[in-house]
């Protein structure tokens, strides 16, 4: 039997999530409420207790969300055709996209580690480090691909993945201080030109 969808259920949910982002990008986990959230949802206080237990399993609906899309992305190119460098340009350009289609998840992820994670329940910080294991398991197989093509230096994969990561994080962080200045999709392109000269001194190194 067809599971019954229930429409208002489903903007309901939205509305919470969508407001809950919100003021967690803004003020964090500990310093935003239930009230808070549900005057932003324009919706009662009880009502959020009827889809969520609480806001430490609301916060992590979301940065489960946010981390699943992540993970996503880099276990589907991972598995794409071509080169590493068309891997990475790929998945480079839709984590941007996502991005710049919610401004909010990119300031949660920072918020959140800003946030203490040994005052959170342990199986919602086994989950994150869970789904952050297994995106750098996706790109080390690109950074495996991209030293085996010369593209990067003969080096552990595994750092390999956490310095690209810290590259794409250090760029987030000079676009949500200041988007004015730095466009993200313009650090990305220059990202992507520095691995491609990187090729090609080691080409010019080995002739």
């Amino acid at each position: 039997m067809a599971r019954r969808e229930n429409p208002v259920k489903e903007i309901r949910e939205k509305q919470i999530k969508q407001a809950a982002l919100r003021l967690f990008s803004e003020k964090g986990f500990h310093n935003t409420t239930i009230t808070q959230i549900a005057e932003a949802a324009g919706l009662g206080k009880g009502t959020i207790y009827w889809y969520w237990k609480s806001k430490e399993e609301l916060y992590f609906a979301l940065i489960r969300q946010m981390h699943e899309e992540f993970l996503q992305l880099a276990e589907e190119a991972a598995e794409r055709p071509g080169s590493a460098l068309d891997k990475l340009a790929w998945m480079g350009n839709e984590i941007i996209e996502l991005y710049y289609r919610d401004r909010d998840f990119c300031k949660l992820s920072w918020k959140m580690r800003a946030e203490e994670l040994e005052t959170f329940s342990p199986h919602y910080v086994e989950q994150l480090q869970g789904y952050i294991k297994q995106t750098k398991q996706a790109l080390e197989g690109i950074t495996r691909q991209a030293v085996d093509e010369g593209l990067l230096p003969d080096a552990d994969p595994y750092y390999l993945s956490c310095m690209l990561l810290g590259l794409v994080e250090g760029m987030e962080i000079q676009w949500l201080e200041d988007p004015v200045s730095f466009d993200l999709r313009r650090g990305m392109e220059m990202a992507m030109r520095l691995l491609l000269s990187l090729k090609k001194g080691a080409r010019d190194g080995a002739a």
